[in-house]
């Protein structure tokens, strides 16, 4: 193996890992986003479905899906769950009989409004633990794995 010396170093090895650090914080902050917007009924994933499709980044649910990294049929059943709930308005698209064009109803940006809030309480919380320097730098490193992250899909 490489980098661990002896048996005993491996599990220290994947607990210093990087990857699997950030695994573990993004488990916990999805986890308190979702319990924040659990009053909504909206799930964090329905919520990225509805600012994917809010801010024009997709419309069809290929588009969704790509842009999500999720697989197609979570996007079907996630729209379906969504136009249950009149968040979004499913039709097909006048140039592809196949496609859908998917879009936010006023009631989907109301809900999204409340996401908005809680993630607004929970980036604010985050904040609150970090020195000004600890900001920039969360920032900064956002910024560029989100780059990097975009340029190998």
């Amino acid at each position: 193996m490489t980098g661990v010396g002896n048996a005993e170093d491996v599990g220290e090895a994947i607990l210093s890992a990087a990857c699997f650090r950030l695994g573990m914080l993004g488990a916990r902050v999805t986890r308190d986003f979702s319990e924040r917007i659990a009053p909504s009924g909206l799930t964090h994933k329905q919520v990225g479905l509805l600012a994917v499709v809010d801010a024009g980044l997709a419309s069809s649910q290929r588009d969704i899906a790509t842009r999500l990294h999720v697989a197609p049929s979570l996007v079907v059943t996630l729209v379906d769950q969504l136009v249950d709930l009149g968040a979004v308005s499913k039709t097909r698209s006048r140039n592809d009989r196949r496609t859908h064009k998917i879009e936010v109803t006023p009631e989907g940006r109301h809900l999204l409004a409340s996401a908005v809030v809680a993630a607004e309480a929970l980036d604010a919380s985050i904040h609150s633990t970090l020195s000004p320097a600890g900001r920039a730098a969360l920032s900064t490193l956002l910024t560029e794995l989100d780059i990097h992250q975009n340029r190998n899909q």
